[in-house]
């Protein structure tokens, strides 16, 4: 984008946005709703690890503390 002299008196604004000139057609957001979607899935599968692995240990610290030990200790002689 480039910058033109004006007046006062022109009172026009330029944006120094460039997100404002950028113009999608059908195409180009059948595209992005799709990258989306796509993203949204991976997301969620990525938080349901998450979830799986904070249980996961959660189960071996509860585990260890009924056998009263480490985890370190807990997962080295019993897993």
């Amino acid at each position: 984008m480039e910058w033109t002299p004006q007046s006062a008196d022109q009172k026009k604004i330029q944006s120094v946005n460039p997100l404002t000139e950028i113009l999608m057609n059908e195409n180009d957001i059948d595209m992005f709703i799709k990258a989306f979607d796509d993203f949204m899935k991976h997301s969620e599968v990525s938080i349901e690890e998450q979830k799986h692995r904070e249980e996961v240990r959660l189960f071996y610290e509860r585990k260890a503390a009924e056998h009263e030990v480490t985890v370190d200790y807990y997962l080295q002689e019993f897993v």
